[in-house]
């Protein structure tokens, strides 16, 4: 099979993101301008592993136009090899992505996700096995090295020997996390050497950032993952932005109305209930980022006890006082950190 996209079509995908990427995100985001394309969390594939329903109920029951890829991280070729006769019974499902890149310690000491990029032996195992099982498409999410850039041509090539359909690169080794800027240089690098689609990741904060990175390294596309959390307009913007027509700015009443849609998605899984608030604040640490450039409603909502506090501080700093019809920004401000223990401190 082929990719289902060109070369150079400037395609958007959705990031898989694990606890976030649920059916009810999916449907919240593509509400307000869906991707072309989204990966689905991750199916883990071990001794015991199950096609999670939860994960199967976000890619077969997407909203209607909407294409979700599954993903598996695993590193055992026996248990793969049962995961892909598993998922074979979905006939919805006819694209496929191998984890190459997360970066949670807990996920690469287990020698999978991002660790596998320590092996490259393994590496090339599991891609062609996947292709010799797997008739639909195929695909690879990695990221330029584990701890260095060193091996990255022998790591893409080792990936390549799978035959995929696309790849998609983050532009960050696994031990920087989503620390430091992105070296799309070797995005570019791979688009100038693969006769398949490469798609850029890392850092797609906005439309204009997208157009730059598309444009810098030759690729086919980009995705996007805790940006789209931000904002959820940014794949209507890109599509905007490339054909030439104004961009659409939200305002702020807009992104408390993406809040409410966020909680509710929340309230109808039974077991996230009693940590609603603290889920609902992991997002909000994102969208904080585009509200206001000192930072006060991401301080003060981090500082919220419970629901009922936490909602009243998102209507005051984005209904209240004149606020609602203020513009919210294209790209988080940059001196603000939705997650310190992840990301660069702001300078």
């Amino acid at each position: 099979m082929s990719a289902p996209f060109g070369l150079k079509e400037n395609v958007t995908f959705l990031a898989p993101m694990q606890d976030i990427t649920d059916r009810g995100f999916i449907e919240v985001l593509c509400a307000r301008g869906a991707p072309d394309f989204c990966i689905a969390e991750y199916f883990r594939i071990h001794e015991y592993f199950e096609l999670s329903p939860h994960i199967l109920d976000a890619i077969l029951n997407s909203p209607a136009g909407t294409r979700v890829a599954a993903q598996f991280i695993g590193e055992n070729i026996g248990y793969i090899s049962q995961a892909i006769e598993a998922l074979k019974r979905y006939c919805k499902i006819n694209m496929l992505d191998l984890n190459l890149g997360c970066p949670a310690p807990k996920i690469y000491r287990k020698n999978v996700g991002g660790g596998l990029l320590r092996d490259i032996g393994k590496i090339a195992e599991i891609v062609r096995l996947i292709r010799s099982q797997w008739s639909g498409i195929f695909s690879v999410k990695m990221r330029i090295g584990f701890d260095s850039t060193d091996n990255f041509d022998e790591l893409f090539d080792a990936v390549c020997s799978g035959n995929p359909d696309f790849v998609t690169i983050h532009a960050r080794t696994v031990k920087q996390l989503y620390r430091g800027t992105p070296d799309y240089e070797f995005i570019k690098r791979a688009a100038c050497r693969a006769d398949i689609p490469i798609i850029a990741n890392g850092d797609i904060s906005s439309a204009a950032k997208a157009l730059e990175v598309l444009k810098y390294t030759g690729c086919a596309g980009v995705m996007c993952g805790r940006h789209a959390v931000r904002n959820p307009w940014i794949f209507r913007q890109i599509r905007e932005l490339a054909g030439g027509c104004e961009v659409y700015r939200p305002k702020l009443y807009e992104v408390r109305e993406y809040i409410e849609d966020l909680s509710r998605n929340f309230l109808a899984s039974e077991e996230r209930i009693k940590h609603l608030d603290s889920r609902l604040k992991k997002f909000i640490n994102f969208i904080a980022t585009g509200v206001d450039e000192r930072g006060e409603f991401l301080y003060n909502m981090r500082r919220a006890k419970g629901m009922g506090e936490l909602l009243k501080i998102c209507d005051r700093y984005l209904l209240e006082n004149g606020n609602a019809d203020k513009l919210f920004a294209l790209d988080a401000y940059p001196n603000l950190c939705s997650r310190p223990n992840h990301e660069d401190f702001p300078k």
